[in-house]
């Protein structure tokens, strides 16, 4: 059997701790800087494009979700963990995920053909769609798994980086008001094909890995879908919580409203990626609690979700006060008419930020199966409110059913830990926080000046959460650096 002669491939024991810890600096830098990237880069598209062109390609960017997961399909995730546990199969499983997930691609593209087909959107959309389509031919040589699996985290973030780069790049460089959105086709397929590029440029001159046909023995390929598809199933699912809104308000609408959701969805996104980020790095300190008595879990969770009630509050509350300049201010003057929109979204960033306790609770409890029920079920609920609001509210219907629809998660993953693990209450953690909103909402209504509201509302958050929270924040600023030390620390006290 051939074995993976990278060095990253011998070293799998238990990784200390400021590995760990530089492994997530390294991540958490690159995805914030490729973030920037994607930010500045649409930012500067929807200026260019306008409202109604800029809503049909974040239209084609939620439809292309529905068919790049499936590319995947989980089998990134158990790539790296199935490597992780056995470092001789690299070089075997490396063929074996990269030939299931050409065969994926492929089914995925004559998918979104047969799709593309049958929508009834105008020629230049369609036509969108199918470029998009074809850069998904290279999603099986986007190996950021392969990466990860052997912990060299700096090329999972420069791979990222490249990516936006490529794409940031060229959109600043050609992109100019009457550019056709092909053109936008045109650049997505560089900046994948760079990535692609970059990525078996490491895996074959840096991991020293042959790069050898695809393998594409069924008998084993089915022993990998059948292991990877629960995590893309939960991906799917996700998928349709998060954009099935933007994708029912893209067939019913074409107006300058697609393109203030879309522009409204794409800061909630960006926003997302520190959240996904935080936990992250509180996925391992929770890990360790299930060894420990529940008072260890317990201990942990009212730290972390009282950092999180402030920050995320504070920061809904003042995307609430500011909707209107932030989405000026990044998008331009023709996306004002979006802040309605924000002003709901903004409420996602509390909801998604107590609830990834619960969540993630599960995960290392093993109850993966029960978070991927909860998933679905949050899906169906998006599914249902989508068409009960947007038909009849437009945007304004396609915000508040993704808000529910991630409510109803939160609900799930509440039940299903106090059900299989322990009651993990929220509500003592937030009412601080939740009591300072109330002021400073109060605040804003008597005044209507909402810079005076924001800066009264930034040191009367800041003083608060010094005097409640101050020794938490300083812990969970050293879990950069000390994971366990401070899981140590969090248990005991």
């Amino acid at each position: 059997m051939e074995k993976s002669t990278s060095p990253a491939s011998q070293d799998h024991g238990a990784k200390p701790a400021g590995r760990l810890a530089f492994n997530f600096l390294l991540l958490a830098g690159g995805e914030f800087l490729a973030k920037i990237l994607t930010f500045l880069s649409f930012s500067y598209l929807a200026r260019t494009l306008g409202p109604e062109r800029f809503g049909s390609l974040e239209f084609t960017l939620a439809v292309m979700v529905f068919f790049t997961l499936p590319v995947d399909l989980g089998l990134g995730s158990y790539g790296a963990r199935e490597i992780a546990r056995n470092p001789g199969k690299a070089a075997e499983l490396f063929r074996e995920i990269t030939g299931l997930r050409i065969l994926l691609a492929c089914c995925c593209v004559a998918g979104l053909a047969l799709f593309t087909g049958l929508l009834h959107k105008p020629a230049e959309v369609k036509m969108l769609l199918l470029l998009y389509g074809v850069s998904l031919f290279a999603g099986p040589a986007l190996v950021q798994w392969f990466f990860q699996a052997h912990d060299l985290m700096h090329w999972v973030a420069a791979a990222s980086i490249v990516r936006q780069f490529v794409f940031a790049g060229l959109i600043f460089a050609t992109v100019r008001p009457g550019t056709s959105l092909l053109y936008l086709g045109g650049i997505e397929i560089a900046s994948v094909a760079a990535t692609a590029c970059f990525c078996l440029y490491v895996v074959r001159g840096q991991m020293r890995l042959p790069l050898r046909f695809p393998s594409l023995r069924f008998p084993a390929l089915r022993g990998h879908i059948g292991q990877a598809a629960p995590i893309g199933m939960t991906e799917v699912a996700w998928a349709f919580t998060w954009y099935f809104a933007t994708v029912l308000l893209g067939f019913l609408f074409s107006d300058q409203s697609l393109g203030w959701f879309g522009a409204s969805h794409r800061m909630l996104m960006a926003l997302h990626t520190f959240v996904w980020l935080y936990f992250f790095n509180l996925l391992p300190s929770i890990s360790r609690c299930a060894a420990k008595p529940h008072d260890a879990l317990l201990g942990l969770m009212h730290r972390s979700m009282r950092f999180a009630a402030w920050t995320s509050i504070y920061v809904a509350f003042v995307l609430t006060v500011l909707a209107q300049p932030v989405m000026t201010l990044a998008y331009g003057a023709s996306f004002s008419g979006a802040a309605s929109i924000l002003q709901i979204l903004a409420w996602m960033l509390p909801v998604a930020m107590l609830s990834g306790h619960h969540r993630y609770i599960l995960i290392a409890y093993g109850h993966q199966a029960r978070l991927l029920w909860c998933t679905i079920i949050s899906a169906v609920v998006a599914i249902v409110c989508g068409f009960a609001f947007v038909p009849a509210f437009g945007a304004i219907g396609a915000a508040w059913a993704l808000l529910a629809a991630n409510t109803v998660l939160f609900a799930l993953a509440y039940r299903e830990v106090d059900r299989l693990v322990v009651r993990v209450p929220f509500l003592r953690d937030a009412a601080m926080p939740a009591a300072g909103l109330a002021l400073s909402l109060a605040l804003f209504f008597v005044t209507r000046n909402i810079w005076l509201v924001t800066g009264v509302a930034t040191v009367g958050y800041g003083i608060l959460l010094a005097r409640f929270q101050g020794r938490d924040a300083l812990l969970m600023l050293k879990s950069l650096r000390k994971p366990d030390a401070v899981a140590e620390e969090s248990a005991v006290a």
